[in-house]
């Protein structure tokens, strides 16, 4: 007995597996199963039927197992993925019998080979590209390079370029792989039934990546500085399973096949730093501006109108175009579900349906001869469409010669193109048959005497005729074998996490008892209108079991379908079923208070939110925290199950509530911003823009910074918060919606400067581009945030502490009231001072200890071996710090040696006693970058105000040298300086 058993058949999102006795050109006369399944389920290729009767479809290639994905090599062949890890190749419409290489995949679920693309530069290098769940040690998909010598790899040439994470569970692989006109190599991954990776930059699942083509990764992607390891190829992010994508060729347009949970399939257009919203949005969506809308999308269903799972993927740009000129440069999609080829203007989005009944299509690609190929998963088929305008007919498909029981129906089907109408006329060793006019005729209840005769059709146009091949019956009296499913019994039921044990038994009226080798077993996944490969035929023994995974789907509208066949000695089959429901229990998610919103497995719901179980499955909660709501914030601050604020937990046998506890929080201190270019305030104009647009602190906007994570978000008045659209700040996002933004703190000028960063876009540092334009995010012109010395990039942004609205978070400047921290009109925070518009939270003031910072080098002026006072330390804690003591109306200052500052040959010396020190005027000099600024000038000498006339020499004063203190227009005068508070030193004896 077999007790484990790990393969599949390859279904990224799915279709139903075929019955045995459904084959390609007839049904042979098998009997149906015991408990017979629904139609749809026993479909066989017939043909896909295109719309435009200039067009017709026709059989390419067959014998494929499991076949994924497709690509037309530069000189013409046609290179066909198979599931099980094995490169085929069609040359002159032939499918080869030595594989081109065979890797060592895991081929359990959805995993395999999935990806193959050829360099551009194949025609000297021979390189060409896979993508394949590797098992070199844990379960992982792998991208790699493969040298090609003819038809064959060459032997060792593998070169493997990445491999991605560990798997966890077996579905959404993604797996395309293609070059961009940029020559960059563009690789899709799914987010391995974890959603939360869609949006992460710590993993490349999820994402559309960009790597160069020796593997490593560009240094001008969009988060090559933000992400993480791998990740930092990350191009696009928000997918769920982007298992197909096509680069238009000439333009370089790119189309991502997005597939669906619960209500949409997508079609994604590709730009570098987009956010597709997976697993927020699923569709066309409202209120994201961060976040990039879906170019189409169709919703779940039945019909040609709707689907299950977006495949295939084509530009219709062949080198010469063999379809009319109103195709050219369509893009070509497919649904796999519902076998449907429909086409989209990339420019103005109108789609129309091209092809029905293509029997499960994986793939598309346009052929060097113009023709439209798919790849017919259920048929193990590549369809050929054509445009046969003028052509006399031919033969596409023969009919083929089949084994019936007496009794039963036999059926023969021929495909022929050709311009329209076709006629039929089907004859019978060489006569023709009665009203069989169709592209098939069925012999019903074929009896001994028919076996033997000879089937062929004649297919007829305007142009000329054709005859096909000849399709010989037989006919046996042997009757065909009963399948029989012994467990599980009917009704049986299932938890995950558990085997799924079977068994069975295969009998025959002249065979007897067949032996296992007759018998084979399959298991499909059903989900929803659609299925996933789980057990891939296995033939040869009697039972076993199979592990049913608990990581994965987590919809409760699934079940197993475990299908047997059995075949006797003649080749008879008769195919039986049984299908194990899952056990499940109501699940519910709240809040408290109510009305939050939480995450179940990644997706945002507001609270409470029921849902439905399958035992034993793997799930997930989690909430975002802070959240805003009812004009007020509130913290994450436990789970009722104890877990962490994102966790996941294994569903229970019995109904189970999760609360998530909030706790309300004051979300932020607020501030006022000034912009270091021109040193105007920040507000929001008319249009919702962010313009430095205030002269004045007072006129500027208060914005409040909420922690989110690691990064932050602002709030303007009211609930609006901020925003990037089309790379400008915009006060227009609700909280949810709003931007995350990473604060970077640049230390300039002696006081706290920041930058901004957005989360996505070529560049994403804030920037005042335009003096009083709109603040600018993302728009690829920034110089590198936190730069001081790239003035033009003027990236930086001072923050000014303010009261929040309902508490004070800091000093309110411009009140008229003196409050702790502020510095205002005359310099002091004493008691009665009048506050004015141009205060500032306390830099510099009266009596009291400093470090001193030079504006023209940003260094800090220490006291060098002789004494001598230099602008010297890069860093503010280097600093030497001064006391500013009171002297009447001036000031003189002490070092933390004790000694006083005097001036002796034009230069700033520590050398005097109290009595003897020099007392110098202080001047203010108005605010400059953000901050204020001072001036000092001693009581005697000619041009008698501090200089810094020589980065890092001594500070001059009375040298006769200077143009006039205060002077912000002379950049040249170097005559100002910051003060920053400081802690005085222990007194010196």
């Amino acid at each position: 007995m077999q007790s484990q058993v790990r393969t599949s058949v390859r279904a990224w999102c799915p279709r139903p597996l075929f019955v045995m006795c459904a084959v390609i050109s007839l049904v042979v006369g098998c009997s149906m199963p015991s408990t017979p399944e629904p139609l749809e389920l026993a479909v066989s290729r017939a043909g896909a039927v295109v719309l435009d009767a200039n067009f017709a479809d026709s059989v390419f290639v067959s014998g494929l197992q499991g076949p994924t994905t497709m690509t037309f090599a530069p000189d013409g062949r046609l290179f066909v993925s198979e599931k099980n890890g094995s490169l085929r190749i069609v040359e002159n419409g032939q499918l080869l019998a030595t594989p081109f290489v065979t890797l060592a995949v895991d081929n359990d679920n959805e995993r395999g080979l999935m990806g193959v693309a050829f360099d551009p530069n194949f025609a000297s290098n021979h390189y060409l590209y896979v993508y394949y769940t590797s098992v070199a040690g844990s379960i992982h998909n792998r991208v790699s390079r493969l040298t090609a010598n003819g038809n064959v790899a060459v032997p060792g040439s593998e070169l493997v370029l990445a491999d991605l994470p560990t798997l966890d569970a077996a579905n959404h692989n993604g797996g395309a792989v293609r070059f961009g006109l940029d020559g960059k190599l563009y690789v899709s991954v799914g987010e391995n039934a974890v959603s939360s990776n869609s949006q992460s930059l710590n993993t490349p699942l999820g994402k559309l990546l960009r790597f160069n083509s020796d593997g490593s990764i560009p240094t001008d992607n969009p988060f090559y500085a933000t992400a993480t390891g791998l990740a930092k190829a990350t191009w696009a992010l928000g997918l769920r399973n982007p298992f197909t994508f096509d680069v238009q060729p000439g333009t370089g347009t790119l189309f991502i096949n997005d597939v669906g949970e619960g209500g949409w399939e997508e079609i994604n257009r590709g730009q570098a730093g987009a956010n597709y919203g997976w697993p927020m949005t699923e569709g066309y969506f409202t209120n994201r501006p961060e976040l990039t809308q879906p170019f189409f999308a169709y919703p779940h269903g039945a019909g040609t109108a709707a689907g299950n799972c977006i495949a295939g993927g084509a530009f219709y740009n062949p080198p010469v175009p063999a379809f009319p000129s109103a195709y050219v440069g369509q893009y070509f999609f497919a649904d796999y579900t519902n076998n449907w080829i429909s086409r989209i203007d990339p420019n103005s989005g109108a789609n129309s349906l091209f092809a029905t009944a293509a029997a499960g299509p994986v793939d598309l690609d346009v052929g060097p001869d113009g023709a439209l190929y798919y790849l017919a998963r259920g048929a193990g088929q590549v369809g050929r469409i054509a445009y046969t305008a003028s052509l006399p007919p031919s033969i596409a498909q023969q009919p083929a010669s089949t084994l019936v029981s007496v009794g039963n129906p036999a059926t023969f089907t021929v495909s022929a193109s050709g311009e329209p109408p076709l006629t039929y006329r089907w004859q019978r060793n060489g006569v023709d048959i009665t009203g069989a006019t169709s592209p098939s005729y069925t012999l019903n209840a074929a009896q001994l005497a028919d076996s033997g005769a000879r089937f062929r059709a004649v297919v007829t146009n305007g142009l000329g005729s054709t005859t096909s091949a000849e399709a010989v019956l037989t006919v046996t009296s042997n009757q065909p074998p009963v399948a029989t499913i012994v467990t599980p019994v009917a009704g049986a039921t299932y938890t995950a996490a558990t085997n799924l044990m079977f068994s069975g038994s295969a009998s025959d009226v002249e065979d007897g008892a067949l032996p296992p080798s007759a018998m084979t077993w399959s298991i499909t996944f059903h989900h929803d209108t659609h299925t996933h490969p789980a057990m891939s035929d296995t033939t040869g023994i009697a039972s076993g079991s199979w592990p049913i995974p608990s990581i994965g789907e987590s919809s409760a509208n699934v079940w197993y379908r475990l299908r047997l066949t059995v075949r006797d000695s003649i080749g008879l089959t008769h195919t039986t079923y049984r299908d194990v429901l899952p056990v499940t229990v109501p699940l519910k998610v709240t809040s408290l208070p109510s009305g939050l919103q939480v995450l179940m497995d990644g997706r945002p719901f507001a609270a409470p939110h029921d849902t439905t179980g399958v035992v034993g499955v793997v799930r997930s909660v989690g909430v975002d925290s802070p959240q805003y709501a009812n004009g007020r914030f509130w913290a994450f601050s436990s789970w009722s199950d104890g877990g962490a604020q994102s966790h996941t937990f294994t569903t229970p046998g019995s109904a189970a509530t999760y609360t998530a506890t909030f706790v309300e929080t004051s979300g932020g201190s607020c501030y006022q911003i000034q912009s270091e270019r021109s040193d105007k305030w920040l507000i929001v104009d008319t249009a919702g823009k962010v313009v430095a647009g205030s002269a004045t602190q007072a006129g500027g906007q208060v914005f409040q910074l909420v922690p989110n994570g690691t990064r932050y978000k602002l709030k303007g008045s009211g609930d609006v918060f901020l925003t990037v659209v089309t790379n400008q700040l915009a006060m227009s996002a609700n909280f949810a919606s709003g931007e995350s933004f990473t604060q970077l703190a640049c230390g300039h000028g002696g006081r706290t400067r920041v930058g901004f960063q957005s989360s996505s876009g070529s560049a994403p540092h804030w920037k005042e581009t335009t003096p009083d334009g709109p603040i600018q995010s993302g728009d690829g012109g920034n110089g590198g945030a936190c730069n001081p010395t790239d003035a033009g990039a003027w990236e930086g942004f001072y923050l000014e502490p303010v009261a929040c609205s309902g508490g004070s978070s800091g000093p309110v400047c411009g009140n008229g009231t003196v409050e702790s921290g502020e510095q205002c009109d005359d310099g002091n925070t004493q008691s009665g001072d009048g506050c004015d518009a141009t205060c500032h939270s306390e830099t510099g003031g009266g009596a009291g200890c400093f470090r001193v910072q030079s504006e023209r080098s940003d260094q800090w002026l220490t006291v060098d071996g002789a004494g001598k006072v230099a602008a010297i330390s890069t860093t503010q804690t280097g600093g030497a710090i001064f006391e500013l003591v009171t002297s009447g109306a001036k000031y003189k200052l002490k070092a933390a040696s004790g000694a006083y500052l005097a001036v002796v040959a034009d230069q700033l010396t520590v050398s005097a006693t109290l009595n003897t020190a020099e007392p110098f005027t202080r001047y203010d000099c108005g605010i400059h970058g953000g901050r204020n600024r001072y001036g000092f000038e001693s009581s005697t000498g000619n041009a008698r105000n501090w200089k810094e006339a020589t980065s890092g020499a001594p500070i001059q004063s009375g040298n006769g040298g200077n143009v006039g203190i205060c002077n912000p227009t002379d950049v040249g005068a170097w005559e100002a300086f910051y003060l920053e508070p400081a802690t005085c030193p222990a007194a010196q004896p």
